[in-house]
């Protein structure tokens, strides 16, 4: 188990993750999505970077979670 924070907006949580647990992970969390009250389309940011849905989560990152930009196809 690891601590990662994640803050959304103004909002953030402190949790313990599994040592597995991706970016991916963490955007499709009911847990996250309901403590925070995110939804389905976010991105997510370390250090301002945009990270890969299938990277695991480093132990004692901060994670930010954004909404994502609709685009038009």
């Amino acid at each position: 188990m690891k601590n990662i924070t994640v803050k959304y907006g103004v909002d953030s949580i402190t949790k313990q993750v599994e040592e597995d647990f991706t970016f991916g992970d963490l955007q499709d969390s009911g847990t996250f999505k309901a403590a925070l009250g995110f939804g389905d389309r976010t991105k997510t940011l370390v250090s301002g970077i945009e990270q890969s849905r299938d990277t695991v989560i480093p132990a004692g990152a901060t994670v930010v979670v954004e909404t994502a930009a609709n685009t038009k196809a």
